[in-house]
């Protein structure tokens, strides 16, 4: 399959970034400005955080000392979250404020082994999980560095299963996933946490029920409208929409193609969905759906044509730009900004 390439498209690497196989740039967030977070991967195969300012200046970043800092959300003001990795392979917390000073963090029980942020809100509030006993429980930090953590009454079980939190929005509404595992692991679930702690959880109409199946959450609007993917019984991907009024559930689908897996990861306010799509050869292509359900796919420029290769956007903001990263023939990952 190819593509045209609608939208204005942008594409960058970090300074630093390797050139070789999995090295190289991967765009994550995106804020109102058109800032631009993520992580590159040197020619030595470390990990490194970045800001690309809306003007295309980049600003590399560790945290902790690390030589593996992974950042995954920006937030309008320009500050950043994410995690970084110790010198024993555990995770931690971290915080980048919009003038580069980093303060890293953890969850607050003493027998937790690791914790991963993922979603900073324009208040400075953080969502992400971590780990007690191998079991996850989920975390809202404020901007104060207060910790609130909490689980689904029936997630966990050994095996890194529990409650695993990946959004949050301006109302300091959290959503992630969930799974149990005891003889056998219950499907993922998606969770909603209200900003007054009451937590919902729901699956997709179609979802399977077996192991590895189930309803999968990546993406939270202020509205309270959720999107992510859903695996049926015969083990086929969709993706989904849920509104946030009346908890409808609407599947999306790629147009023309039947056999190809939607990933939606990212919704803004208005409804507008980002994410990618793969068909059965294995490469990946991105698209951009309007809040009426028009999908409009799309390739980057360079991006390659063999399995594992392809179109990967992240993150949408409210203006349409998007942001995310394209792998080509070289299996080397570059940065790309796309504008209506």
């Amino acid at each position: 399959m190819i593509l045209a390439y609608p939208g204005n498209i942008v594409t960058f690497d970090a300074p630093g970034a390797g050139t070789g196989f999995r090295q190289g740039t991967t765009a994550t967030g995106i804020n109102a400005a058109g800032a631009i977070t993520g992580y590159y991967v040197d020619s030595a195969n470390f990990s490194h955080g970045f800001v690309r300012s809306p003007g295309g200046e980049f600003t590399e970043f560790d945290a902790g000392g690390s030589t593996e800092t992974l950042a995954n959300g920006i937030n309008d003001a320009g500050a950043v979250t994410g995690y970084y990795i110790d010198t024993y392979g555990l995770p931690h917390g971290f915080v980048r404020s919009p003038s580069g000073v980093v303060t890293t963090f953890d969850a607050p029980p003493a027998s937790s082994s690791g914790t991963c942020a993922f979603a900073i809100n324009n208040a400075g509030a953080i969502a992400g999980f971590y780990f007690e006993d191998a079991v996850a429980y989920s975390f809202l930090r404020s901007p104060s560095g207060a910790f609130t953590t909490f689980g689904v009454p029936r997630a966990g079980g050994a095996g890194l299963n529990g409650t695993r939190a990946n959004s949050i929005n301006n109302s300091n509404a959290v959503a992630g996933s969930w799974t149990y595992s005891d003889v056998y692991t219950i499907p993922n679930h998606v969770f909603l946490r209200t900003p007054q702690g009451f937590i919902e959880s729901f699956s997709a109409p179609g979802a399977g029920s077996g192991e590895f199946q189930g309803t999968l959450q990546y993406g939270l609007n202020d509205a309270g409208a959720v999107t992510g993917t859903y695996i049926d019984a015969k083990g086929a991907t969709y993706g989904f929409v849920r509104s946030s009024s009346g908890g409808v559930f609407t599947t999306i689908i790629v147009p023309g193609d039947a056999a190809a897996s939607a990933l939606p990861l990212s919704i803004d306010d208005a409804g507008a969905i980002t994410g990618s799509f793969s068909v059965p050869a294995g490469v990946s292509h991105g698209f951009v759906r309007s809040p009426s359900g028009v999908f409009t796919p799309f390739d980057v420029p360079g991006a390659g044509g063999a399995a594992y290769t392809g179109t990967f956007p992240g993150s949408i903001n409210q203006a349409g730009g998007i942001a995310g990263y394209f792998i080509d023939a070289n299996s080397t990952n570059h940065g790309f900004l796309r504008t209506p």
